[in-house]
Formats: structure tokens, C-alpha cells, sequence
């Protein structure tokens, strides 16, 4: 089994009502991870889905179910905290499943299999409401900073068009449950076009990456990719 520790939160800003929850790292004060020879994976876990959800994860080869009540990791209540946080260490690749549970009814599961994290990597985990259905989509983060400019990816949980007016200009028709390419804006203001609503990333830090998560036209969540 995979055993946990919480960490601090990724910076991120709700565009609804919500909010988020941190807690402390779990590396030990002075020592950095090269100096113990580990490494540190992380999963950054989000639910959009519309009810409180549970979130389980386990390493492939392990014999037990990954519903396992041994394999959860955290319940997020959604519309109160949107998003949280786990790490472990490792001195070598692993391959996880990852599975989201509906919290009150316990019989609605979606998940993902056989996931390979390298060293150092951070994985996005999304529990999001497809027509009805919990459905969980996956993603290794990519951040990719350019000083003075904002650097943008982009989930959607319904399709959306994409248009970038800025030095580079792009229009990208992107399906639900999928993330983007990486885009990179000039300005926060009037340079990112979500079907036919502009929208401003102002709130944003300049020089960092994010992750969006959309709703068609309108952004839910902004997430620090790091």
C-alpha cells in the first residue's frame, strides 16, 4: 500500500464558490530529498463531479482492491474544498491506479490503471460529472514558465473552442475529459477566448504555469503547475 503524506497545496484560484485546504510537508526540516535519496511523486486531487467524492489510490502489483477502505486517500467535499494534495517517496518509478468513489452513495466508481510516475513527477487526478456518469481523468503536469508571460493548460469537462490572440495566434477545438497543449499569452487580458467570451487571467501570477479547468465558456478552477 501506498502510504501517504499529506503536503502543502499548489497555489490555485477558485472562479466559483469553493475553497481549498493545505497541511504541512512531509519532508523533514533541513534534509532535501536528494540528500536521503528519494524522491518525492505527488497527486493533486480535484472534484468538479458535483457531490463529495473519495479518492483511492494504490500501486498496480498490489494484491488488494484499490476500493479498498485501506487505499483512500482523501474525501474532497465539493463546492467546499475543491482540491487537495497527497506526496510519497520512492527511490524508483511506480506504476499507481487511481479510483474516485461517490462518498454518499459508495456504489458510483471511476478510475484509471496502471499510471507511471517517474521520479519527481506530479499527477493531476480530476473527478468531474459527465452526464450523469463520475468519471476520472488523468494528466501529468507539464509546467513550462516563461518569465513575463503567462503559461496555460487547459482542462474541459465540455467541448470548448480555443482561441489564442496573442504573438502566436491559435484556434484549438478541444473535447471534454481532455487537456490542451500548452498555450502561452502575453497579456492576461483579452487574449484567451473561450468559445465566444473572452477571458481575463489576471489573477493569475506572470511568469508561472497553469492548470484551467472549463466549463465550455466559463473557467471553474486555476491551478499552479509546479
Amino acid at each position: 500500500m501506498i502510504r501517504v503524506a499529506l503536503t502543502a497545496l499548489s497555489t490555485f484560484i477558485l472562479f466559483a464558490c469553493g475553497g481549498g485546504s493545505s497541511s504541512d510537508s512531509s519532508e523533514p526540516s533541513g534534509v532535501t530529498m536528494d540528500e536521503i535519496s528519494v524522491r518525492t511523486l505527488g497527486i493533486d486531487l480535484v472534484n468538479i463531479s458535483g457531490a463529495s467524492a473519495d479518492f483511492f489510490v494504490k500501486e498496480s502489483s498490489g494484491a488488494s482492491s484499490l476500493f479498498d477502505e485501506d487505499n483512500k486517500v482523501f474525501s474532497v467535499t465539493n463546492f467546499s474544498s475543491y482540491y487537495h494534495s497527497i506526496s510519497w517517496t520512492s527511490a524508483t518509478p511506480l506504476e499507481v491506479d487511481i479510483g474516485t468513489q461517490d462518498t454518499n452513495s459508495q456504489t458510483t466508481h471511476a478510475l484509471q490503471e496502471d499510471i507511471l510516475m517517474n521520479n519527481k513527477e506530479k499527477l493531476w487526478a480530476i473527478a468531474w460529472n459527465d452526464e450523469g456518469s463520475l468519471t476520472l481523468s488523468t494528466n501529468i503536469q507539464n509546467p513550462s514558465p516563461v518569465e513575463d508571460k503567462y503559461r496555460l493548460r487547459i482542462f474541459a469537462v465540455e467541448d470548448v473552442t480555443i482561441t489564442v490572440n496573442s504573438t502566436a495566434f491559435s484556434v484549438t477545438n478541444l473535447s471534454k475529459g481532455n487537456f490542451s497543449n500548452q498555450i502561452l499569452l502575453d497579456n492576461c487580458n483579452k487574449e484567451l477566448i473561450l468559445g465566444a467570451n473572452q477571458k481575463d487571467v489576471c489573477d493569475l501570477e506572470v511568469g508561472k504555469s497553469y492548470l484551467l479547468i472549463v466549463n465550455g465558456e466559463d473557467v471553474l478552477l486555476a491551478a499552479e503547475e509546479k
